[in-house]
């Protein structure tokens, strides 16, 4: 496979929302995602994050969600585990109630030393189907559901963002 190929692929894989991205240093870039900002971010150049929801015909939609287990460190006010090796475990086990779902997932690890367990939709679903997913394979598995992404539903505003996830590095 090429590598246009797969950069591609990664493009259409973290579709969200185009009207803004978040910067590594926890902000929103009130710009219009590209192609561009996939390409600077897999070189490492501007490393993004993609708002999830998108507002369409009435409805929010997404293409994909995750679940974020974060790991004790100096700089995290909030964490789910206190060992990378612990939420490995939880990782594992959350991959696997989503396969007991017929969901097919991926486990990446974060440079925090924490993962994302990621879900990725064939076409666009309601918000509310994959969150609701989410926190259910999350029961499931006994994983806290504090960072399950998308974190909203949708939004009386349909120009509200909601938050955003920074992208798989490319490392």
């Amino acid at each position: 496979m090429s590598d246009e190929i797969a950069f591609k692929q990664f493009v259409e894989l973290f579709a969200g929302n185009t009207s803004a991205y978040g910067s590594e240093q926890g902000s929103c870039v009130h710009a219009e995602l590209t192609v561009d900002n996939y390409r600077m971010h897999l070189t490492g150049d501007q490393p993004i994050g993609v708002y999830p929801l998108i507002h369409q015909d009435g409805e929010w939609l997404v293409h994909w969600g995750c679940v974020d287990l974060d790991v004790k460190s100096d700089h995290k006010r909030r964490w789910d585990y206190d060992t990378s090796d612990e939420a490995f475990i939880a990782a594992r086990n959350l991959r696997m109630a989503l396969a007991v779902l017929g969901i097919d997932s991926f486990i990446e690890s974060t440079k925090s030393g924490g993962y994302h367990v990621w879900v990725f939709a064939e076409v666009w679903v309601p918000a509310a189907d994959m969150r609701r997913t989410l926190l259910v394979a999350c029961g499931l598995a006994e994983v806290p559901p504090t960072e399950v992404n998308p974190k909203s539903e949708g939004f009386a505003d349909p120009t509200s963002l909601g938050n955003y996830v920074r992208l798989p590095y490319p490392s």
